[in-house]
């Protein structure tokens, strides 16, 4: 099983495993880029963020890719143009 991973809503955080993620996609943030994702019993999505939710945008956008390709493994991931 793979190590559950941390994501955040406003001020609430939850944590989740990859295999259990409905969908996730990269988005551009002032600073970096963002993985939202819809986690199992919501319908809104929730950023994923460093353990405890220190942070939530990654500048390097290939490295935040290939980390979401590997831990979604098959699920489907947009990404921005």
């Amino acid at each position: 099983m793979r190590q559950a991973l941390t994501f955040m809503r406003a001020e609430h955080l939850r944590r989740a495993n990859p295999n259990t993620i409905q969908s996730a996609r990269i988005v551009r943030a002032v600073d970096g880029f963002q993985l939202l994702a819809v986690l199992p019993g919501s319908q809104s999505e929730w950023r994923l963020t460093s353990p405890g939710g220190l942070a939530d945008t990654f500048p390097d956008l290939p490295g935040l890719e290939a980390f979401a390709r590997v831990a979604f493994a098959n699920k489907p991931l947009s990404l921005p143009l």
